[in-house]
């Protein structure tokens, strides 16, 4: 039997701020009864993050802090640029893949863009199909049904930081 999982990755906290954002952003969501305590289960407003009253077997959030590269198997997309929307040709997994470790072992990595020549921190790339995330800090929410778009908005706005959602089956 498999399991779903939803990942919102906040994109910009630092190693030093993650925990901090972490706590903060999980207050905010046990006083909004999304999650309750004490381990972040579905909370009485869970339907305010899925529309469904009911927690469907969900195991609720869980906040994942330290560096770490958030991935969904089904949506393996190529890199995309940030500053000129440019999809990396089909050589991204060579030149990216020593990038990733240098990135997994430092917290530091960059890759020029083949089409606008700027360099961009590995964390910055967008990925088609949002199948890719390298960050500090992220929510996790496993086997429930789907998080509504509206409430993944609000999250990064709570948060006030560039977000990414990040979703599969493992």
């Amino acid at each position: 039997m498999s399991s779903s999982f939803q990942t919102i990755v906040d994109l910009e906290a630092t190693a030093e701020d993650a925990v901090a954002h972490g706590e903060r952003v999980a207050a905010w969501l046990v006083g909004e009864g999304v999650v309750g305590l004490p381990a972040h289960g579905p909370g009485a407003r869970w339907e305010r993050a899925t529309g469904f009253r009911e927690a469907s077997g969900s195991e609720g959030l869980t906040v994942v802090t330290g560096r770490t590269v958030f991935f969904s198997p089904q949506r393996d997309g190529p890199p995309v640029c940030p500053y000129c929307a440019r999809v990396f040709g089909e050589a991204h997994r060579e030149v990216f893949s020593p990038v990733m470790d240098a990135w997994w072992n430092t917290g530091r990595g960059e890759v020029p863009c083949p089409a606008c020549g700027r360099v961009v921190p590995l964390a910055s790339w967008g990925w088609a199909g949002d199948g890719l995330a390298f960050a500090y800090l992220g929510f996790e929410f496993w086997n429930g049904p789907a998080l509504l778009p509206e409430f993944v908005t609000e999250l990064g706005r709570v948060l006030g930081h560039r977000t990414r959602f990040v979703r599969g089956r493992i």
